[in-house]
């Protein structure tokens, strides 16, 4: 997959995911995802009223649209089962955002030192085969607006989440891979996934795939 920069700029991105997520396709035609993401929820929530539905889809779109001017190229939720029988699920973002000119190889630092210490918070470097990343996996509680569900209020919910950030080798942007899970029992597991998605990632264009010897050479009509 590739991603695009605002005023529709390609960007030099590609990353490949596992199997098991459902990305959300963020240049559709929003009208369309909102009635799909409606039909999706009626589905999975057959006991919540019409107007709940129908403030959960609007809510939902409405924070998208703010991740998307932030810079968000890529949002998805994934459902996997662990080999200990867990259900492990979460969402998946990537985004591209600014970062300082210089030395791509010290942003990781940089980008580091910008997440403040603190409790049940653990900070890091490490190499992925496209550069050098600063890893940030935290615990925290989130406030979730109740008109995500249709409902009045708000609730908050213990997430976990493991964010990289990549910079451009070229350009004065970064990369950032977030992944975050409320399924606190399946640490290792989320962590594995989170560390492949990053390693996804890609600067470089892929090679397209040889083409076998058997196959038939394409010869073009006109010479």
């Amino acid at each position: 997959m590739t991603a695009t920069a605002d005023k529709g700029r390609p960007l030099p991105l590609w990353y490949t995911l596992p199997e098991g997520f459902r990305p959300v396709e963020l240049s559709a035609d929003p009208e369309e995802r909102l009635e799909a993401h409606y039909t999706a929820l009626a589905e999975l929530c057959p006991d919540a009223t019409t107007g709940q539905l129908v403030a959960s889809a609007l809510g939902f779109e409405a924070a998208l649209g703010r991740l998307v001017e932030d810079g968000l190229v890529h949002f998805s939720s994934f459902v996997l089962r662990t080999d200990d029988d867990l259900l492990l699920t979460g969402i998946c973002q990537i985004s591209v955002t600014d970062r300082p000119a210089g030395d791509p190889h010290l942003y990781p630092h940089s980008a580091l030192r910008a997440h403040p210490d603190q409790p049940d918070t653990h900070k890091g470097v490490v190499e992925l085969p496209s550069g050098l990343a600063a890893v940030v996996v935290a615990d925290q509680a989130v406030t979730v607006p109740g008109a995500l569900f249709g409902v009045e209020g708000e609730s908050t919910s213990a997430v976990r989440t493991a964010t990289f950030h990549l910079a451009f080798p070229r350009i004065p942007q970064a990369v950032v891979v977030s992944l975050s899970t409320e399924v606190f029992e399946a640490e290792e597991e989320f962590l594995e996934l989170a560390t492949l998605v990053a390693a996804g990632i890609s600067f470089t264009a892929p090679k397209p795939d040889p083409v076998p010897k058997s196959a038939p050479v394409a010869a073009s009509p006109f010479g």
